[in-house]
């Protein structure tokens, strides 16, 4: 009894993040992907959701300015990227994102 006690402990401390450590920076590209379940806007312009398989996913804005351009950061499990009118940025950080967005032509 105690022993599948511990197990059913472990699979709900350890299974969401099981489930989605497959989706990082190095393997998002190449891995296929689960359908949104839902997702929804929020307040700042951005959207939140989850996949059919419980991974949650946001999208947020990282620059609107008077140069009216806009630059999304995507999160989904580890991973992320950046989405703009110009496609998308592989970036490490928001600065890099807006730099390399800002030399594209």
């Amino acid at each position: 009894m105690r022993s599948g006690l511990l197990l059913l402990m472990f699979l709900l401390i350890f299974y969401p993040q099981m489930s989605f450590s497959y989706l990082d920076n190095d393997t998002y590209w190449t891995t296929p992907h689960q359908q949104p379940a839902w997702f929804e806007s929020d307040l700042s312009g951005g959207f939140k959701g989850e996949t059919v398989d419980g991974v949650s996913f946001t999208q947020r804005p990282v620059a609107t300015n008077e140069l009216n351009f806009r630059l999304h950061k995507f999160v989904i499990g580890t991973a992320f990227f950046y989405i703009s009118n110009k496609g998308i940025i592989k970036a490490e950080n928001d600065l890099h994102a807006v730099s390399i967005y800002l030399t594209l032509v």
